[in-house]
């Protein structure tokens, strides 16, 4: 018997070119699928067990033990919809609004993760900070969430606007007094520098910031960052 007899190779499903994200590519490994953009893991399915050990897994185990009775919760980023599907069943009954300003990312999402499964989930096609800047437009309301998750990457790559004043200043407006922000970035050792300034601009806005360090099993690690409004 070899030892590359259990191997299971990555096999290509699925390939498309987004504007925002560059070549994307559907993976399938045995029996789990991953969305990959540029070469960077962004969703695997949610019912694997790889799901539940990264960052995807990490984060729900964060929103149970900071928010326990959490009913409402704005997500930033759609991809392959992991941590929407882990959510939708961590908190039964649970309203998830995401907003995804790739349209090749929700077609995948829909066409490979089953998104459309999740109940109490809407997706919002545009960008983010245009939402939560005139969430009206959208038929949201000011400080209606419990939670906002900001989990906005092209490939690598934070867009400049999640680490604006503006972006944060509208974003503590979507959350309810004592409701939680939650902020995923790559953790790498060329990213530690732009991270640990993101930090000091998130505690410049929300209170008892803290960060959760998480290994990487795929291409990175990631570190959350967290913080209250009052």
């Amino acid at each position: 018997m070899s030892i590359f007899d259990n191997l299971k190779i990555p096999k290509v499903i699925f390939q498309a070119n987004s504007q925002y994200n560059g070549n994307v590519e559907v993976w399938q490994v045995g029996q789990t699928l991953k969305l990959v953009a540029n070469g960077v893991v962004q969703s695997v399915s949610w019912d694997s067990n790889t799901a539940k050990k990264i960052v995807f897994g990490r984060m729900v185990e964060l929103l149970k033990e900071q928010m326990p009775e959490l009913n409402s919760i704005l997500i930033l980023g759609l991809a392959g919809g992991t941590m929407q599907h882990l959510i939708s069943r961590a908190f039964p009954g649970i309203r998830i609004v995401s907003v995804e300003i790739d349209k090749v990312m929700i077609d995948i999402a829909k066409g490979f993760f089953k998104i459309d499964e999740i109940p109490n989930h809407r997706i919002i096609c545009e960008d983010a900070c245009r939402v939560i800047v005139e969430p009206e437009k959208y038929d949201l309301k000011l400080h209606s969430f419990q939670t906002v998750i900001v989990d906005v990457f092209c490939g690598e790559t934070y867009p400049d606007l999640g680490n604006s004043g503006n972006f944060f200043a509208s974003l503590k407006k979507m959350l309810m007094p004592g409701g939680l922000a939650v902020f995923n970035r790559l953790y790498l050792s060329k990213h530690q520098d732009d991270v640990n300034e993101f930090i000091e601009n998130v505690q410049q806005f929300f209170d008892n910031v803290d960060t959760l360090t998480i290994a990487g099993r795929t291409n990175s690690d990631n570190i959350l960052i967290y913080g209250r409004v009052s």
